[in-house]
């Protein structure tokens, strides 16, 4: 009889603890900032559905000044499609390249890619949480030319189709300015009536797990590379208000910090630490009504540090048109949340 107590309690108490911390995160999402102020306004008892169209060049750069071998990779994921959903705190969206999208369907030329991406974002109060998962397989060499002097347009590149990236992260960031509203530039949840900007420290972390098979005489070798990022950056966003309806945002950052690798490669470890800059900027444009929104952003986020002799830089630039339509939630959601 014990043991079976023990079974039952077990599960309550967990589900107990999980429905307290979302109750208290629904707590402050709802009471934690002041929206009373009449330069913000506040869509999140509206059900949003919204889709992004990105053209995202994900990009790896490895540069050795000495013997001037440099290698620029890059993954065959010309386009993806996001969707988004957005009620009360629950803030999710879900990113792929399908193939059916142009560009995405030059398998032989450049090696066959995949890609996905899954994110949650909160606010309680003037904190902003993100927590993401992506995927990466696939990846071909955009200067080949460099290594196969005879190659020429049309060929196919050299390709890495084994080589794959898992990532799990997180950013923890606080808003210094209370009349800012990063909401509306994030999930499109609110919307800013007079110009305002605010910087924004914020803690980023991410474990990044690279795998890859390797050729060798003797027979195939799998080799691995799990790696730990801690970063603490600011940013810096201002929001423009042109119009009542259209508001253009810039923005700039920048951040710095470890970087801690261990890779294993037949049976071998080896063991590195870095110091990493992190950079970034971007600019949004963005229209708003009461239930219509869309816009358009284009952003550079990059990492760059050094290992021994060559410098290792990784860009990502990303280029979105997105839309979205707000709903009045149905009574039954409303219950629920």
């Amino acid at each position: 009889m014990q043991s079976k107590t023990q079974t039952i309690k077990g599960p309550f108490l967990a589900k107990t603890i999980t429905f307290l911390y979302l109750m208290f995160f629904a707590h402050q999402q709802m009471y934690g900032q002041d929206l009373g102020s009449t330069s913000i306004i506040s869509y999140e008892d509206k059900l949003a559905y919204g889709i992004d169209f990105s053209t995202d060049i994900d990009e790896f750069f490895i540069n050795n000044p000495d013997d001037g071998v440099n290698a620029h990779l890059v993954s065959n994921n010309d386009l993806k499609l996001t969707v988004r959903f957005n009620y009360k705190f629950l803030n999710l969206s879900a990113s792929f390249a399908p193939e059916f999208l142009p560009g995405n369907d030059d398998d032989e030329e450049r090696g066959k890619s995949s890609f996905q991406n899954y994110q949650a974002n909160l606010f309680p109060g003037r904190f902003v949480q993100n927590v993401f998962f992506r995927r990466m397989k696939g990846f071909y060499v955009e200067n080949t030319q460099d290594f196969l002097p005879t190659w020429t347009g049309g060929d196919p590149y050299l390709q890495f189709p084994d080589l794959k990236s898992i990532t799990w992260g997180g950013g923890t960031g606080f808003i210094l300015n209370k009349d800012f509203s990063l909401r509306s530039i994030l999930n499109r949840q609110e919307w800013q009536l007079e110009s305002k900007g605010s910087f924004i420290p914020s803690v980023q972390y991410e474990f990044t797990k690279f795998t890859n098979t390797f050729a060798f005489e003797e027979g195939n070798a799998y080799g691995k590379e799990n790696v730990v990022d801690l970063r603490a950056d600011i940013g810096y966003y201002y929001n423009l208000v042109v119009t009542p309806n259209v508001n253009i945002v810039p923005s700039v950052r920048g951040g710095i910090g470890p970087k801690f690798s261990k890779y294993t490669l037949q049976g071998e470890v080896e063991k590195n630490n870095y110091f990493v800059t992190e950079y970034g900027a971007g600019l949004r444009v963005g229209y708003n009504t009461d239930k219509l929104y869309l816009g358009v952003i284009g952003e550079l986020n990059g990492t760059s540090y050094d290992d021994d002799d060559d410098n290792i830089s990784n860009n990502l630039w990303h280029g979105a048109f997105y839309i979205g339509y707000r709903f009045e939630a149905p009574e039954r959601l409303k219950r629920i949340f």
